[in-house]
């Protein structure tokens, strides 16, 4: 029910509001994670616009949508953040700050209508026509990791993990290394972990999958790929319990929230997990949001020129030899060398053309969700949902057209369209059938 969605975005809300207030401020302070407890109203509008989309994301009509999911996990890692945090990051008055809270609660809730919209129902293919090409391909992947990070492979820990990005973004490894690098852990991983997810006798794909997360991680540094079977796993026991998907994504984030805040160190091994849930997880998007929002404001709009084929015909984008990202890493860190990426509405929304973006950029991931349902109709819901969560990480940290090209969104709903299955006889082919007996 509607209601049980609520209340989960209201417990949720409050949790990450008191994590962000007793935790990521007072650690991350130095970093500009600010907090400012003169502003009651903005903070009350913020915390009513963060929860009332949450109405929106239950509807019987959608059942098992894949595209649901995906927009649950905007509503808990993006949105939720972005609308709690924004009162404490910007220098705008209320009336400002209350603009751009409605206009992101809007989209929210556009999104989730969106998202159960274009869904068929759900059927037994379980894309298991693309099995042997996926696995060959991440097999062949891997295979070329290895060959050119040979020499700087390793394991390392959270805290090193920079350096050895830094090592290995120094070789130089060419365009298809680097489209390659991110297909595998966003579009080839997920697909045989979500097939060994649904029949856990196809040890054969887990082995290949976590051989590929593991030389990831020592090749790229990619925290994400290490990650990505507990986060597959998790998101299955979700995806299995009786709850809607947006009811049960809050309610286990929640728990996550609660139990980090009050159980792990402040110092340790523990610190490092601790550390990139509640500030790189869940309270980034916010950050990244209010600081695009102020330096773009002031310094210059990108017109969309950041999106590589625009520039590559307008060659309008007026930063230079420096991303979005750089550019506040330079701003924020005095240094290029840290890049700070940002998901759709920071960067293709206000980054790109202020408040007015938030609603263009909302239109075309709309249509994006409308898609990923109609080609996820026929298939186990379960194992779409599962095969897009690289998809999803992705669109939570990077633009749009980035997470569809080098997010693999694109080869997923490719994917999805060639292992499709022959379409169902007509009625008067079933009916004869009966008669015929």
């Amino acid at each position: 029910m509607p209601l049980r969605a609520l209340v989960a975005a209201v417990i949720y809300a409050a949790s990450f509001l008191a994590a962000y207030r007793y935790y990521v401020h007072p650690t991350f302070d130095y970093t500009h994670y600010e907090f400012r407890g003169d502003r009651p109203l903005a903070t009350l509008t913020g915390f009513l616009l963060a929860v009332l989309p949450a109405l929106a994301s239950r509807a019987r009509a959608a059942g098992k949508a894949p595209a649901m999911v995906g927009a649950a996990l905007i509503y808990a890692v993006c949105y939720v953040p972005t609308e709690l945090m924004l009162v404490h990051m910007i220098e705008h008055d209320d009336g400002d700050v209350f603009a751009l809270q409605l206009v992101l609660a809007l989209c929210m809730t556009a999104v989730f209508l969106a998202a159960r919209t274009g869904y068929r129902g759900e059927g037994p293919n379980d894309g298991g026509r693309l099995a042997s090409t996926v696995a060959a391909a991440t097999v062949a992947g891997t295979a070329a990791l290895f060959v050119t990070f040979r020499d700087h492979l390793r394991i390392v820990s959270f805290a090193d993990v920079y350096d050895l990005r830094g090592e290995t973004a120094d070789i130089g490894a060419g365009m298809g290394i680097g489209y390659l690098s991110m297909w595998l852990p966003y579009a080839f991983v997920p697909y045989l972990l979500a097939r060994w997810l649904l029949d856990r006798t196809r040890t054969g794909s887990l082995a290949i999958a976590l051989v590929g997360c593991l030389l990831m991680y020592a090749s790229t540094g990619s925290k994400a790929a290490l990650l990505l079977p507990l986060i597959l796993i998790g998101l299955n026991a979700v995806l299995t319990s009786r709850w809607d998907a947006a009811s049960a994504i809050l309610g286990s984030l929640t728990v996550v929230v609660v139990l980090i805040v009050a159980l792990f160190p402040d110092e340790g091994a523990l610190m490092w997990i601790k550390s990139i849930l509640l500030m790189r997880i869940f309270a980034t998007s916010g950050w990244t949001f209010a600081t695009y929002y102020d330096y773009f404001e002031n310094n210059g709009y990108t017109y969309y020129t950041h999106i590589g084929p625009i520039n590559a015909v307008t060659g309008a984008y007026p930063y230079g030899e420096y991303s979005m990202g750089q550019l506040i890493g330079v701003e924020y860190n005095g240094t290029d060398e840290v890049n700070y990426n940002a998901g759709f509405w920071a960067s293709d929304g206000v980054g790109a053309l202020g408040l007015a973006g938030l609603p263009l950029v909302t239109v075309a991931l709309c249509l994006v969700l409308w898609t990923i349902n109609r080609f996820a109709s026929g298939y186990s819901s379960r194992f779409v949902t599962l095969w897009l969560c690289g998809f999803w990480l992705a669109l939570l940290n990077v633009p749009l057209t980035t997470a569809l090209l080098s997010g693999g969104g694109l080869l997923v709903l490719f994917g999805l369209w060639a292992a499709r299955g022959p379409p169902p006889p007509p009625q008067e082919t079933l009916e004869k059938r009966r008669q015929d007996g």
